[in-house]
This record gives C-alpha cells, structure tokens and sequence, in this order.
C-alpha cells in the first residue's frame, strides 16, 4: 500500500488527519480545543498539536468581513464564546 500525501496549506508540521469543521457538532469542538492546542492558523485552516488539520467552515473568516472592518478571530476563541 502506497503511503498517502495529506496536503498541508502551512507547509510546516506533520499533518495525520484532515477534517471538516463542519462534520462535528460544536460540542464535540468545544470539548476538543481543552485538551489540544492548536500550532497554527490562518482565515481557512488550523492544524493541532495531534496533527489534526481542520478546514473551517463555520469560524471561515470569509473575504467581506475584511471590508466591514471585522476582525479576525481565533478557533479557540470562537469555540469558548459560543452557547450551545
């Protein structure tokens, strides 16, 4: 079996697993960001401690939010705001 390439958009750090954000429930995240760290991210990705790359869909700083003067805010952060 050949070994499988997963694409990492940071170019740096290992990379074992590529999610959807949007394919677990935000408890499920909530719960996840306490005991794993994220190491890096930017408007569409962010990759774990564990190696967990995870595209975002609901946190997605989309490109208009930067014309109403939004400002960027982390996963974590978003995920520790949040009322479920």
């Amino acid at each position: 079996m050949e070994p499988v390439m997963l694409l990492n958009p940071f170019g740096t750090h290992e990379v074992n697993k590529v999610i959807d954000e949007n394919k677990k429930p935000t408890e499920w995240w909530k719960e996840y960001i306490t005991i794993n760290e994220p190491l890096i991210e930017n408007e569409f990705y962010i990759l774990f401690q564990d190696g967990l790359l995870v595209k975002k869909g609901r946190t997605k700083f989309k490109t208009s939010d930067y014309i109403k003067d939004q400002k960027f805010k982390s996963f974590k952060s978003y995920y520790e705001e949040v009322q479920v």
